[in-house]
């Protein structure tokens, strides 16, 4: 049972960050002046701000925390 908090506050907290970093760069997006074609406007404004880490972490974060809830899912009780 305290796996599954774990995991759930985990997938929690990285959700959270994922939303911030994509609300971050969409707040720039109008500012963004010169952009290509691969990664687009809204790649470009995530690299300006910096927010490709904090959304990568938090990615992270939310793949750990449903990993550790589905292996804890899964689990046989003994």
């Amino acid at each position: 049972m305290k796996k599954v908090l774990i995991g759930g506050f985990l997938s929690l907290i990285g959700s959270i960050w994922c939303l911030a970093g994509f609300f971050a760069a969409a707040a720039n997006v109008d500012n963004v002046t010169a952009w290509s074609t691969p990664p687009g406007r809204f790649g470009t404004s995530m690299l300006e701000t910096n927010m490709v880490w904090p959304v990568a972490l938090g990615g992270l974060l939310l793949a750990l925390g449903l990993a550790i809830m589905g292996v804890e899912y899964f689990r046989k009780e003994k």
